[in-house]
């Protein structure tokens, strides 16, 4: 195909809005993912994107022709109508099965395609209607939810509004241009029926709108990644990639903390990241951070090879313990870490891998922190015979992995209070625990809920936060977050 013929099928594809559209999916894609999938999201996204230009200009080939628009590639010749249709054809189901088999997924991929369906509405009836701006609205707020999908996150309101106001905003100012040929052709979109001033004035008022909309949301909180534009990051990790983010104000010669924050069953590290605050706080408290993901099992969740307890379900035989061994040394190798100040963080599942980890490695880490996990009743599971700083934080209404032990398919797992006994009588620790005040770690439930056991150790730290009326996944915060580095920033390697 020759070039000039390649760019027709992009002018006809409405080459400028297509690549706007794509730009801005992968910059989303890239401030609430990684660029990994971001670059495949925007390519899934730019193939819609063709679909909906290519349609346009074969539907309004007529009407093209009629007025004379030489600029378009099928009134010039450039390209024929069987050539562009029998383009279509092929490339659309392509672009249905490429956005819901991507990384969009099922949810985020149909959310899109959702988009896509209303800009393929819009050209075969909604711009003869006094409803044209919905498709708009519709199309331009899915774009943005389908990649909040992607990551399992909730669209936040504020998204929806400003993508909708600025999809409404492009339609009016849009067809400006062709407002008196659009009227001979008896096309009656809420525009044409408005008239130029009206529809101009209008443009600019949800622009503005919109503006005012973006600028009085939670930007930084909900656009996870926005605010490490000025931190470097770097890929780890082999064939299992982590991406990794180095903290505000990084010096390669003053060695910083390191964070591993492992996610619970069926969780990702994006949804860790976004469920504990870690990555946020880590980043402004000078952590270098990572969240690993574990392997899919036949369930299609991912886990960790943790415990008999939790949560190999599939007894799939992968060595997560080596793997996040190898993801360590190969940070401190590219980054500097302070080899005193390594942890470990996790979630249910995540919890008992920082368990297993600590218990086979316990020179490597400094302190290990967790919540809502355990370890397998058998003493001999865990091998440790040095000392490792460990907080173990429960709810003490947890239905998941209960706070007085319990079974999974089973497979007993110890209670919180076995948990950190276990470790005291590791560390040598005084078997008496000191119980202190109690203070308020999760905001979310009312008053001052957790209270802290604190065990006296000769070279280190093992405490039990336990959470009266905590559930298995509380609503946590920067508070929680806060806490738990300031506690880890306090046990480094003695």
């Amino acid at each position: 195909m020759s070039l000039k013929r390649l760019g027709a099928y992009a002018k006809a594809a409405h080459f400028g809005p297509t690549m706007l559209i794509t730009t801005i999916s992968f910059v989303l894609a890239t401030r609430i993912w990684w660029e990994g999938p971001a670059y495949v999201i925007a390519f899934t996204v730019f193939l819609g994107q063709l679909i909906i230009g290519w349609s346009n200009d074969l539907y309004d080939f007529k009407d093209d022709l009629k007025h004379a628009r030489g600029n378009k590639p099928l009134v010039a010749g450039a390209i024929s109508i069987p050539q562009l249709r029998r383009a279509t054809f092929i490339l659309a189901p392509i672009a249905v099965l490429a956005n819901l088999l991507g990384p969009l997924g099922l949810k985020g991929g149909a959310v899109y395609l959702l988009g896509g369906g209303c800009g393929i509405a819009y050209n075969f009836y909604f711009k003869f209607s006094p409803l044209s701006p919905l498709p708009y609205a519709i199309a331009c707020a899915a774009l943005p939810a389908s990649i909040f999908y992607a990551t399992d996150r909730t669209p936040p309101t504020w998204v929806l509004m400003a993508g909708s106001l600025l999809g409404v905003a492009f339609h009016f100012a849009n067809v400006l241009k062709d407002l008196k040929a659009d009227r001979e052709s008896n096309i009656g979109g809420l525009p044409q029926r408005m008239g130029k001033a009206k529809s101009t004035a209008l443009a600019l008022v949800l622009v503005i709108a919109a503006a005012l909309v973006f600028m009085n949301s939670p930007v930084r909180q909900d656009l996870s990644s926005i605010e490490f534009e000025s931190s470097a990051t770097f890929i780890a990790g082999g064939d299992r990639p982590v991406n990794v983010l180095l903290p505000a104000d990084f010096l390669a010669q003053s060695p910083a903390p390191l964070l591993i924050d492992l996610h619970g069953y069926s969780g990702d590290s994006t949804s860790q990241s976004s469920f504990t605050f870690l990555q946020k706080t880590a980043y402004e408290q000078g952590f270098i951070y990572a969240a690993p993901d574990g392997l899919k099992d036949s369930q299609g969740n991912q886990f960790w090879n943790a415990s008999a307890a939790c949560c190999n379900f599939n007894a799939n035989p992968v060595d997560d313990v080596a793997y996040i061994k190898s993801l360590i040394e190969e940070i401190s190798e590219r980054s500097s870490v302070d080899p005193k100040r390594i942890y470990l963080f996790g979630h249910s599942n995540g919890h008992f891998m920082t368990y297993k980890f600590a218990c086979m490695y316990p020179q490597t880490v400094a302190a290990i922190a967790g919540l809502a996990g355990a370890m397998d009743t058998d003493p001999d599971s865990c091998s440790a015979r040095s000392a490792v700083n460990i907080l173990h934080i429960h709810g003490m209404a947890d239905e998941v992995i209960s706070y007085s032990g319990g079974n999974l398919f089973q497979n007993a797992y110890t209670s919180a209070v076995q948990s950190v006994q276990r470790w005291a009588q590791i560390d040598k620790c005084v078997m008496n625990p000191l119980n202190g005040k109690e203070f308020d770690l999760v905001t979310s439930i009312a008053g001052t809920e957790s209270v802290a056991s604190t065990y006296s150790c000769p070279g280190s730290s093992v405490e039990l936060w336990s959470i009266n009326g905590g559930a298995h996944n509380p609503e946590l915060d920067e508070n929680f977050a806060s806490q738990i580095l300031d506690w880890f920033l306090a046990h480094p390697k003695k």
